[in-house]
């Protein structure tokens, strides 16, 4: 059978992705998302079940691109695969997303995907999804503030880290409770006490408002 012009081009993308040049492997997803999506995000779904590190990791990059298209699908991937590996790369991919398009609204079933993660066996796959958070943003501050204030420490710092970096309200009430709550591991409490002095430090700097012009 004769393969159509458009299958044997992205057959070649295909082949460019796996090459170890990254801007090629750009070069080649970014065609994908432009010509050839529909039949692109399947095959990239596929490669995350791949050992080669090369192609997986590409592929991981590639679903970055696929913005809200890739979301779902990979919920469906995540929450299908008894693979570790598989499943931190579905995490891995939407902090590609979420860092492509700066906020970008994640559907229900992405972040349920996310909130998933976090309870994952593998500490891999739980340390990737608060990362992932962290790059998702606003939308994200809830289940990052549920983090910081649950047992385990190593997920706490990585979340505490990555709340600092969000512009919302909620972010500071929740570290100044864990740098005064004696219960505060002294662990995470070393990582709050550091976010705090940045907040502080961001406040000084910010210009005091100008005082209203007298009638």
């Amino acid at each position: 059978m004769v393969q159509s012009a458009s299958s044997t081009d992205l057959d070649q993308l295909f082949e460019d992705l796996g090459h170890p040049n990254p801007y090629l492997q750009t070069e080649a997803f970014l065609a994908m998302v432009r010509n050839h999506a529909d039949a692109a995000l399947p095959r990239l779904l596929l490669l995350l079940d791949q050992e080669d590190v090369v192609r997986r990791r590409a592929a991981v990059r590639a679903l970055g691109a696929f913005a809200e298209r890739a979301m779902v699908p990979l919920a469906q991937k995540f929450q299908a695969s008894h693979d570790a590996t598989v499943r931190a790369s579905c995490v891995k991919a939407y902090a590609q997303v979420a860092s492509n398009f700066r906020g970008i609204p994640f559907p229900l079933e992405a972040m349920a995907a996310l909130e998933a993660a976090l309870a994952d066996e593998s500490p891999v796959v739980a340390i990737a999804a608060v990362m992932a958070l962290g790059q998702v943003g606003e939308q994200a501050v809830p289940l990052l503030i549920q983090v910081c204030l649950g047992k385990n420490e190593a997920q706490a710092v990585a979340a505490v880290n990555a709340l600092v970096g969000i512009d919302h309200p909620d972010v500071a009430t929740c570290l100044y409770q864990l740098a005064g709550a004696e219960s505060t591991d002294s662990y995470v409490r070393e990582t709050v006490n550091s976010a705090v002095a940045r907040l502080d430090d961001l406040r000084a700097r910010q210009p005091a408002a100008s005082p209203s012009a007298s009638a």
